[in-house]
């Protein structure tokens, strides 16, 4: 059965292990907090011994968090799609008709064309610069 899934803070959790880490988080940094403490208090200072302590609390939140971590996994399920051109393409043409021609993305320096290339947008460029040419060669 699969389990009942919540999402909270823009992650999805189950509500379960969401129960377990908090569980886990107030059992390491509660009881760090009251030992520092008390032995912070019998050094002096009554404050700076609070101050300290408070430190070692939010360090055993941290040692909660990273123990949670190793117990409970992720239950993000990522999938990935082809990407739809025609949406790129109404995309770039908002951007032209916002900001201007975007020029010949083959006129780029390497580098440049390199991570256009990476980002799957080289093709989509082109087209539209090529699109935009012949419209603009048409009317003249």
């Amino acid at each position: 059965m699969m389990p009942q899934l919540l999402e909270v803070w823009n992650d999805t959790v189950d509500p379960r292990h969401l129960i377990g880490g908090i569980a886990i988080a107030v059992g390491t940094a509660v009881p760090a907090y009251l030992i520092a403490d008390h032995l912070f208090a019998a050094g002096g200072d009554e404050a700076l011994g609070h101050s300290y302590a408070l430190l070692v609390g939010i360090v055993g939140c941290i040692v909660g968090a990273v123990i949670s971590g190793f117990l409970f996994k992720p239950k993000r399920v990522i999938t990935t799609s082809a990407a739809d051109t025609r949406n790129r393409q109404e995309i770039i043409d908002e951007v032209v008709e916002e900001y201007g021609d975007l020029g010949d993305p083959r006129d780029l320096g390497p580098a440049v064309q390199a991570e256009v290339r990476a980002l799957g947008l080289f093709d989509a460029l082109v087209d539209n610069h090529e699109a935009r040419a012949q419209e603009n060669g048409g009317h003249q």
